[in-house]
């Protein structure tokens, strides 16, 4: 009910919103939620009360709330966009669910198993349909790179790589004063499980999403900057039933392309050919066999993919709400992709593959 299956279709009526959070994300939120015919933020609510009425003057909404209970009793929504850290999803949550309010809620669902799963409880006792907002699999190439796959144009897949490596936790020419990352999101300084949680469990969702569901991960990290406390370099080989994908990213590495970066490097080995994402989301394919020899590049449109990955996200929740559609990152199917990326963190603890059924009954 929550999300994974088809539900009650709410049809073409005018849908409410209220935003929870005025951080770094929410005005890519604000952005595609106003892309959106027949639906109207009414409010944001937050701690921060001047940088909510700062987003809220930005994006030409009419109230701002310090108490997202009284927000929820006085607007009375029919969505609860979650844009906080993912100390506060879980109850944020319940005040939706309490109220019958759908909602979506930003990545990491949680920071352990127990409070994901107990999410995901309550909306289902609640019968209210959530999504988490997972966006990397939104992003045009990794669209069109799963649709070639699915097509079978390359062949059954079997190796993936997706790397990305930039110095965003360490002062450069460029960010002599304070390193990329940390001045966009500074609260990256004080985590302790940072990069693999924070960064990596978008390639981690795109790789579920591209391969099926992996059976165990083996990790390795390392904290190399001094200005954070969690790790900042990753490496991550998740093992699938008939793939493997080895996942890397540093934003402790000078000398690489400089911040913003657009897309991770990826390429994905089949049976027929290869397909390659550059760091700009440019696709291309390139498939060898005994019949022929063919290179050809795949049109995306790469315009705006940033921002335009949140905005389609929450085009798919208010489509698949107005439709009684299943989401595609639901929280159940959310609930594999942390539990694939918590599991590299025991494995770094252990030194040793994480056997995912095993990890799931016992973390």
């Amino acid at each position: 009910m929550t999300g994974a299956t088809p539900a009650q279709p709410i049809g073409d009526r005018p849908l409410r919103v209220v935003v929870s959070g005025a951080g770094f994300v929410t005005p890519f939120h604000l952005a595609g939620w106003a892309r959106l015919p027949g639906v109207t933020v009414a409010a944001i609510a937050g701690r921060n009360r001047e940088a909510c009425a700062q987003r809220a003057a930005a994006h030409g909404i009419a109230r701002v709330y310090q108490d997202l209970a009284e927000a929820l009793d006085r607007e009375r929504p029919d969505i609860l966009d979650i844009c906080t850290p993912a100390d506060v999803h879980l109850a944020q949550a319940r005040l939706a669910c309490e109220r019958g309010i759908h909602f979506i809620c930003q990545k990491p669902l949680a920071r352990d198993m127990t409070t994901a799963e107990e999410i995901a409880a309550v909306a289902e006792a609640a019968a209210v349909r959530a999504m988490v907002h997972e966006n990397f699999r939104f992003r045009p190439w990794y669209r069109a790179l799963g649709s070639l796959i699915r097509r079978g144009d390359i062949g059954a897949p079997f190796y993936l790589r997706s790397a990305q490596r930039m110095a965003g936790t360490v002062t450069t020419a460029a960010h002599p004063e304070a390193p990329w990352s940390l001045a966009r999101q500074p609260f990256f300084a004080r985590l302790q499980r940072f990069l693999i949680l924070e960064s990596m469990i978008h390639q981690v969702d795109v790789a579920r999403w591209l391969l099926g569901e992996p059976c165990s991960v083996y990790a390795r990290a390392r904290r190399v900057s001094p200005l954070v406390q969690g790790e900042d370099m990753a490496i991550l080989h998740l093992t699938f039933e008939d793939a493997e994908a080895v996942l890397e990213r540093s934003y402790a590495s000078r000398g690489r392309e400089r911040p913003p970066v657009a897309s991770e490097e990826v390429v994905v080995e089949g049976e027929r050919g290869a397909a390659f994402v550059d760091t700009d989301g440019a696709l291309r394919v390139i498939c060898d066999t005994p019949a022929g020899h063919e290179e050809r590049a795949v049109l995306v449109d790469g315009e705006d993919a940033y921002a335009c990955s949140y905005a389609a996200a929450i085009e798919h929740f208010v489509t698949a709400l107005r439709k009684g559609e299943p989401f595609e990152t639901s929280l159940e199917d959310n609930l594999k992709t942390l539990a694939a990326t918590l599991a590299a963190y025991r494995s770094i603890e252990s030194g040793s593959v994480v056997m995912l059924s095993e990890f799931k009954e016992h973390c």
